[in-house]
């Protein structure tokens, strides 16, 4: 008994279909490899520009708040007298209504005993079981997040449904004699953490579905509060610099991309900033991609068997013509025209649609190579944007936005530089800190715009005045750092005091003069790192200042 399959028009209808249809999903899956791979690089590069820049952000707010309480530690005001007088309290209104991040601020008495704090707040508690106070009285300290003890019920919360969370940072209190008096201590807020990241993540990154989470030393999650204790972090797979496609449990994937917050301080959090975004939202474009070529398989299909199906109905003759045609272009012949003579008229309409078919399935070929290559042209101008949005946030991050000088990392850099260079070529490089002489009163009678004004002269000043080998940053508020190689101690006090005579002469709007008092220390021996030479410059400044202002002190005393 004949089955309904062996019948010449179902065969020739089934397998010009199934050709197609075969055709057109392994084109896809060549397409889908290649689009998934290139897209997923870029992207995942585009998650490391994100947590490169939320990880420097953060490393610098670090760094400079250590630098904030260490300096504040060190005011002449706390090294002798009562902790608690009235002045050491306004001092610390002052500089929690100037920090916003700031939730109290403290001086506390070598027993433990709170003394003054802006508003007043915890005066007269015993704060001696604080792990920040303890270490606070051994030198600088940073204290990883914590939920508040004392202070929870004296402070409004920043966030709805969270509890209030501080950093710590502690630094010890000296007196003349480097003899320990108390500590100086400051909370910051923690929203302090989620603004930055805030404002590094792109403005759709929720539309993406990009999430940023903060870990601790211990791989536990600091950030977002909502993720604490509930979220757990995957061991395998996870990339230590860079960005790889991680399973988070379940069957959801995430291109994921870590990165270590490297502080330079003396405490190390040890904090990780992860950035992930599923892979269903990151290879969106691919999956579009996808949909559009199966449609194309399925419609290139069902014309085939509709065009089978037609053929099948023609006499022998012309079908062994079309058979004959039709192996020449499996063979590659993509010119072989499709050509036959008959006396009826459907037949030689039939050669001419087979012909017209023939070069629509070139040019649909085309152009799906032709969306191949605009796809590969769309991926390496996105790589060529991202390259050039990671040079101009390296640029802005390594300049000061005030005065156009170089900033603090920068001159860390450059400090490293030069320390090194200098091991190896058995030379000497000098540090001069400059510090311009009652800055606080400039402020106080010009306001910030004239003492931004001040800052701008002063830098364009130090920048004309030296020579092309050295190198002049803004180390902090009135403070500029000079760095200057291959010389000796007695040619940087040459420098300095040409500096602070240049200062003094030149007219500096509004407030017509103002003076410096300058710091010198050189590098001596192979004992000599570049923290001792900053530091040793910090001592000479004091100095300077102790002694009357507009001057220049050098380490060790000339």
């Amino acid at each position: 008994m004949t089955s309904w399959f062996s019948t010449f028009r179902i065969r020739l209808t089934a397998l010009l279909g199934g050709l197609s249809l075969l055709l057109g999903l392994g084109l896809a899956a060549y397409v889908n490899h290649v689009a998934t791979m290139r897209l997923s690089e870029a992207r995942g590069e585009i998650l490391d520009g994100i947590t490169r820049a939320i990880a420097g952000a953060l490393a610098v707010d670090l760094r400079e708040r250590e630098r904030e309480v260490v300096l504040l530690s060190e005011s002449p005001l706390l090294m002798e007298g009562s902790l608690g007088r009235h002045e050491v309290r306004q001092t610390l209104n002052r500089i929690l209504q100037t920090h916003p991040y700031y939730a109290w601020v403290g001086v506390v008495s070598s027993d433990g005993i709170v003394q003054a704090s802006a508003n007043g707040l915890l005066e007269g508690a015993n704060v001696q079981q604080r792990s920040w106070f303890a270490n606070g009285l051994q030198g600088a300290f940073i204290g990883d997040v914590h939920e508040a003890v004392l202070l929870a019920k004296l402070l409004p919360p920043q966030a709805p449904n969270e509890p209030l969370r501080f950093v710590d940072f502690a630094s010890p209190i000296l007196d003349e004699a480097n003899q320990v008096r108390g500590v100086l201590a400051t909370h910051a807020h923690w929203t302090w953490v989620a603004d930055t990241i805030l404002s590094a993540l792109p403005r759709d990154s929720d539309v993406q579905g990009i999430e940023v989470l903060v870990l601790n030393a211990f791989g536990e999650v600091l950030y977002p509060y909502q993720a604490v204790g509930g979220l757990e972090i995957p061991l395998r797979g996870m990339p230590q610099d860079g960005h790889a496609l991680v399973d988070w449990g379940g069957s959801q994937r995430y291109l994921t991309s870590t990165r270590q917050v490297r502080t330079n301080t003396v405490t190390d959090l040890g904090w990780r900033i992860v950035v992930r975004q599923p892979v269903d939202s990151a290879l969106e474009p691919v999956y579009d991609l996808n949909r559009t070529l199966l449609l194309i398989s399925i419609l290139a299909a069902t014309l085939f068997m509709l065009v089978g199906h037609r053929v099948a109905k023609l006499f022998s003759t012309p079908v062994e013509r079309l058979h004959q045609a039709a192996q020449r272009i499996t063979a590659g012949d993509e010119s072989t025209h499709i050509h036959g003579e008959s006396s009826v008229k459907e037949f030689n309409e039939l050669f001419s649609s087979l012909q017209a078919m023939t070069s629509t399935l070139v040019e649909r070929r085309q152009t799906v190579e032709d969306i191949n290559t605009r796809l590969e042209q769309t991926v390496a101008e996105r790589t060529a944007q991202l390259r050039t949005a990671n040079e101009g946030l390296d640029r802005l991050a390594h300049t000061d936005p005030l005065t156009g000088l170089r900033n603090r990392r920068a001159a860390d850099g450059r400090l490293h530089e030069e320390y090194l260079r200098s091991r190896r070529s058995h030379s000497q490089f000098s540090v001069l800190m400059i510090d311009v002489d009652h800055f606080k009163q400039v402020n106080d009678r010009y306001g910030h715009e004239g003492g931004d004004q001040v800052l701008q002269q002063v830098a364009t000043c130090l920048a004309h005045s030296m020579r092309e080998t050295d190198f002049v940053a803004r180390f902090g508020g009135e403070e500029f750092i000079a760095i200057l190689p291959d010389t000796d101690l007695s040619g940087a006090v040459q420098v300095g005091e040409k500096l602070r005579r240049i200062l003094n002469e030149v007219e500096i709007a509004p407030v017509g003069h103002v003076t410096a008092s300058i710091g010198v220390a050189s590098s001596v021996g192979t004992e000599s790192s570049e923290e001792l030479v900053i530091r040793h410059a910090d001592q000479a400044l004091y100095r300077a200042k102790r002694a009357g202002r507009n001057r220049v002190e050098s380490w060790p005393q000339s």
